[in-house]
């Protein structure tokens, strides 16, 4: 059955646009109500909170209109969404650009037996295409498959297709393995600049000079004062961060249906992301400096539209944490087009200066001026120096290649050591590059593009040996299978 009247969201899709919209006056909305209205009489105060309670009325009333406008409908392949309270807007998407279906609950849609439809597609951008707030469970898997351009070819055959669909269990986080992801997974950085941004919201209400005056005693101690102080905070950051990631990862598994991946997520907002196998672009695997001496790591699928999380660089969570040695088994059984690199080949050791020297240029620029002008400074910053050697010799063991006759694969670090499985017939383009340095020590830099959410992405390895770089460019130019 083809869904091809238009269709409203449920009535819930209401409530869950005014709840968006207040969000997003949050912080104008509070301080309206706590501080706008001190120092006056009763009447301006009386006027002050009628003012909000319209307000209110008025979103309330807006998140009403917008569900009564919003249609959907599957037609001539195409999704159809017609929407807008004062202009009307038309949206169509052909079914053969959608690259995934991105299916959630949060607690608004949980109460009421409602999931969140979002669907993506190539080149779509850091935001959904379509988003369908609030439908039920039943008329989400009905559009799923509405949406998938194989079940509107089958509806067209003249013979039934009675395929049996193969379904491969594959990844299911454990509870040990979610708490070191959680408490390794670097959102301590995400927490603090949240906090900071809070702050600066609030910043002249917060009677600084006065919690100075008042700890002044404590103040004198100097620097273990701020020590702990500075402690606590990353501390409560850190709580707060693994927090956040065992509630978004919770419940987190894999399992391959047919030709697609299916993955699911979230403690309090459930998540269900439908990723086409064919999409799929390339495989990244990221081992952090934290992770890698235990031999962990976080594997995410590049895919040309759509990502189950915005802030992971536009990609795709596929193991959010598994050990190194059995990532081969499990792409073999979820995406078995990929394969792990047995060995990779290494860059030459002649190149292992430009690697420490390409650090050493900049923070020299900064150590030289400081060390003459602010001597007791300088002592300090000179300590990096080792530092900033050691970095540049754990890239330069970082850094490999290899090729296969399907597969190239590139590892390179900056701060994580990555490494990335591309097919031969999803990359988009390859360059190489040689600058006058490198041209002198027989070296060069390859890289390779394939499609991603917002167009392109690339991945480079350098300084390779030039026969290095002439052998991945002849095996890609060679017939594409």
């Amino acid at each position: 059955m083809m869904m091809s009247e238009p269709r409203r969201l449920h009535p819930v899709a209401a409530l869950v646009n005014f709840v968006k919209q207040l969000k997003e006056m949050f912080i104008p909305v509070v301080l309206f109500i706590f501080f706008g209205g001190q120092g006056q009489d009763t009447f301006w105060q009386i006027i002050y909170f009628i003012g909000v309670g319209v307000l209110i009325i008025i979103l309330l009333i807006v998140g009403v209109l917008h569900w009564y406008r919003y249609t959907y409908r599957v037609e001539d392949e195409e999704l159809r969404i017609e929407y807008g309270v004062i202009v009307r807007k038309k949206r169509y998407i052909p079914l053969e650009r959608i690259q995934t279906i991105d299916v959630s609950a949060g607690l608004i849609q949980r109460l009421f037996g409602l999931v969140k439809i979002q669907v993506e597609t190539a080149g779509g951008g850091a935001k959904a295409e379509a988003v369908l707030t609030a439908v039920t469970e039943t008329e989400a898997e009905l559009l799923k498959q509405q949406l998938s351009k194989q079940a509107i070819k089958s509806e067209t055959d003249a013979e039934p297709v009675n395929e049996r669909i193969e379904i491969v269990p594959g990844y299911e986080i454990s509870l040990p393995e979610l708490f070191i992801a959680a408490s390794t997974s670097g959102s301590i950085g995400v927490v603090l600049s949240a906090l900071g941004a809070f702050l600066t919201q609030f910043d002249e209400l917060i009677p600084y000079e006065a919690l100075f005056d008042r700890f002044e005693d404590v103040v004198k101690v100097g620097v273990l004062f701020y020590s702990v102080i500075v402690f606590v905070i990353f501390l409560l950051a850190w709580i707060i961060g693994t927090v956040i990631t065992i509630l978004k990862y919770g419940n987190f598994s894999v399992v391959r249906i047919g030709d697609e991946v299916i993955i699911k997520r979230g403690i309090i907002e459930k998540r269900q992301l439908t990723l086409p196998i064919k999409r799929i672009q390339a495989i990244r695997i990221s081992e952090s400096i934290v992770r890698q001496p235990f031999g962990y790591a976080t594997v995410y699928v590049e895919n040309a539209g759509g990502a189950t999380d915005k802030s992971e660089g536009l990609s795709t969570v596929l193991f959010p944490l598994v050990k190194k040695k059995k990532i081969g088994e499990l792409l073999s059984k979820l995406v078995p087009d990929y394969t792990m690199p047995v060995q990779l080949g290494k860059i030459p050791d002649r190149a292992l200066y430009r690697y420490v020297f390409r650090l050493m240029i900049p923070l020299l620029v900064v150590v030289i001026p400081v060390s003459i002008f602010v001597p007791k400074w300088g002592i300090l910053a000179l300590l990096l120096i080792p530092l900033f050697i050691l970095w540049g010799y754990s890239r330069y063991r970082g850094a490999g290649w290899g090729i296969n006759d399907k597969q190239v694969y590139i590892r390179y670090r900056i701060v994580s050591k990555t490494t990335v499985l591309l097919q031969k017939n999803r990359i988009q383009s390859i360059e190489k590059k040689q600058s006058l340095f490198q041209k002198r020590g027989n070296l060069g830099s390859f890289e390779t593009s394939i499609k991603s959410m917002m167009g392109g992405k690339a991945f480079r390895v350098v300084d390779l040996e030039e026969s290095d770089c002439d052998t991945m460019f002849k095996w890609y130019s060679s017939k594409k299978e």
